[in-house]
C-alpha cells in the first residue's frame, strides 16, 4: 500500500471514528465518507495554518496532535478560544461562513487533512443523513462554548482545571485515543492557562493540588486519571454537553 493510500485511509478513519461518537452511520454513508479526497499535511509546533481574515475554500480534519482557535487583542495578548483533537473539523463552519474571524494554530506537530469545500458540499447533497450528522457537530461546537463560559466564569481554579481534564478525556475517549489510565496531551501551562482564564502559576498550583489529592497526575505530554469519580465530582462535570453516543 502506498504511502498516499495510507493517508488517505487515516484521514477516513479519524473522521468515521468521530462521527460514529456522535451519530449513526449506515454503509452507504462510510462508503461516501471514503469518496473525498484529502491534502495531508505535516504542520510545525505553535505554527497558525489558518489566518483570521483568510478566505476558505476547503475545510481541515485533524488526524494528529493538538490545535486551537484562537484571536489576538491588538497588542498581540493571545486567547485561546477552544482545543481541538484528532476527529475535529475546527473550521467545519467555513463552508458557509469563508471568511475567517479567527486563527487555527497547532499546539506541538500535527498532522492534518485538508479537503475541499466542493468535494464537502457533493458528499452532503448526496446524504441527507450525512449533512445532519455534520450539522450536528457545529451544534456539538456551539454546546462546547456554552460549557467554557460557565466553567471560567463560575469555577475556582483547580475545579477549571479539573473540569478541563474531565472534557479532554472524555473526547479522546471517544475517539479511541486513551489507554487504560489517561492520553498523550502535549500543551504547555502557558496554553492551558489561556484556555481556562488562569496564570501559569494558578496553572501550576491547581496541578499540584490535584496530583497532591490522587485525582491524576499530568507529566511529559501524558495526563493521567487516578480518581475519576472524585476528579468529576470536583469539577462538577457533567459530560451531557458533548452529546456523545452512549
Amino acid at each position: 500500500m502506498s504511502a498516499v493510500s495510507d493517508k488517505q485511509e487515516e484521514a477516513q478513519d479519524m473522521l468515521t471514528r468521530r462521527l460514529r461518537a456522535i451519530g449513526r452511520l449506515s454503509a452507504q454513508d462510510e462508503m461516501m465518507i471514503s469518496t473525498l479526497r484529502w491534502d495531508v499535511v505535516d504542520i510545525p509546533p505553535r505554527t497558525d495554518f489558518i489566518n483570521e481574515g483568510d478566505i476558505q475554500n476547503r475545510c481541515c480534519l485533524l488526524m494528529e496532535g493538538v490545535v486551537v482557535r484562537s484571536n489576538f487583542t491588538r497588542s498581540g495578548e493571545r486567547q485561546i478560544q477552544s482545543v481541538h483533537i484528532p476527529g475535529d473539523m475546527p473550521d467545519l463552519q467555513s463552508l458557509h461562513l469563508q471568511r475567517m474571524d479567527h486563527y487555527i494554530g497547532s499546539v506541538s506537530h500535527c498532522r492534518v487533512g485538508f479537503v475541499t469545500h466542493e468535494s464537502m458540499l457533493r458528499v452532503l447533497d448526496g446524504s441527507p443523513k450525512l449533512t445532519a450528522t455534520f450539522w450536528r457537530e457545529t451544534l456539538i461546537d456551539a454546546s462546547l462554548y456554552r460549557a467554557i463560559i460557565v466553567r471560567n466564569a463560575r469555577l475556582g481554579s483547580t475545579e477549571r482545571l479539573a473540569h478541563f481534564i474531565c472534557e479532554m478525556w472524555c473526547r479522546f475517549h471517544a475517539v479511541g485515543l486513551t489507554d487504560r489510565t489517561g492520553f498523550a496531551f502535549t500543551m504547555t501551562q502557558e496554553m492551558v492557562g489561556q484556555v481556562l482564564g488562569l496564570s501559569i502559576v494558578s496553572v501550576n498550583r491547581s496541578m499540584q493540588i490535584l496530583r497532591s489529592e490522587g485525582l491524576m497526575v499530568w507529566d511529559r505530554g501524558r495526563i493521567d486519571v487516578l480518581n475519576w469519580s472524585q476528579l468529576a465530582d470536583l469539577a462538577q462535570f457533567d459530560p451531557s454537553f458533548l452529546h456523545l453516543n452512549d
